[in-house]
């Protein structure tokens, strides 16, 4: 709660997935887990996130995992960035989100 970012892709997801719409629209979701962890990623380096991890409902062991930064602060920025160079352009070969597989974790966050 009170979280733009968070509203903003919930309002994007809304906007552009009906079965999500009709999920979301139900208010099924519960918190998971949160954990708060240090990761090191091969282009931006270091980043300091909060994951929220929540259960997806009538789908046992399948969870949506939200990652977010602190406001204002370089973590922020380096996902913006991240988030921005996996956008495809209208220039070039489209831009693959396999490269989010490659982040690798500083601290691992406890399981819930």
């Amino acid at each position: 709660p009170g979280d733009p970012q968070l509203a903003s892709l919930i309002g994007e997801l809304t906007m552009h997935s009906p079965q999500f719409a009709a999920l979301w629209s139900q208010h099924r979701v519960r918190a998971w887990g949160t954990a708060e962890y240090r990761m090191r990623h091969p282009v931006v380096g270091e980043l300091e996130v909060l994951q929220h991890s929540l259960p997806v409902p009538r789908e046992q062991g399948i969870r949506l995992v939200v990652t977010t930064a602190a406001a204002g602060s370089a973590s922020q920025a380096a996902l913006r960035l991240l988030n921005q160079s996996l956008r495809p352009t209208t220039e070039g070969p489209k831009a693959s989100r396999s490269a989010t597989a490659r982040v690798a974790p500083v601290t691992t966050p406890p399981h819930a």
